[in-house]
């Protein structure tokens, strides 16, 4: 996904984590066998990124074994404000919260997600926006009926599931996005809707 200028990201991915401003966050498939993305994901990123984007420069990048080809892509709109969601999803990893650690036992199976929003977001916005998207995508995982490898019972996610929230820097960012909010109602719209249909092509 690229950007006309630099937006500001708030993530949990491999390379370009945390807080970040950059044109460009890639979803990347890798092989599910493939150790050196599974063992050095940051370093594998940063050079895939490279040879396929030299002039790239910060970059924010997931990495997958779900196919992207199947990739569900939502645009929400009111008036000005447009929240666009992007999703990939694997279930064979899925887990529950608090379900006990399986560090040495991760199957492969990941839910991606990109959310971007069309005016700026305060930090504190861009944290709250991160919320309202894993609520979103708990409840579609909920909503398609997957259960958790470890527990048997129902599923909020998998136990590599990565999200970026992505709005361009402004002067005058909305200082939070809570449910209460048009932001918050779009963003969780658009994160269920691209959830939601990015599972059910994953699943046979």
């Amino acid at each position: 996904m690229r950007f006309p200028t630099p937006y500001r990201t708030l993530g949990w991915a491999p390379l370009g984590g945390g807080y970040a401003r950059t044109r460009l966050i890639s979803n990347h498939q890798v092989d599910k066998n493939d150790r050196h993305a599974t063992e050095a994901p940051r370093l594998f990123l940063s050079r895939r990124i490279r040879a396929l984007e030299p002039d790239a420069g910060v970059t924010v990048a997931m990495m997958t074994g779900a196919q992207v080809a199947n990739a569900a892509y939502v645009c929400v709109r009111r008036g000005t404000l447009a929240v666009a969601a992007w999703c990939t999803a694997g279930c064979s990893n899925a887990l529950r919260a608090g379900d006990r650690a399986t560090v040495a036992d991760t199957r492969p199976g990941t839910i991606n997600l990109i959310v971007a929003i069309s005016q700026a977001l305060a930090d504190a916005a861009l944290a709250e926006a991160i919320q309202i998207a894993t609520e979103a995508r708990v409840l579609a995982v909920q909503q398609a009926g997957i259960v958790s490898t470890r527990s048997g019972l129902p599923a909020t996610g998998t136990g590599t599931d990565c999200i970026v929230i992505a709005a361009p820097a402004g002067p005058r960012a909305h200082p939070w996005c809570g449910k209460h909010t048009l932001i918050g109602e779009l963003i969780a719209r658009a994160a269920l809707k691209s959830c939601a249909r990015a599972l059910a092509r994953s699943r046979p």
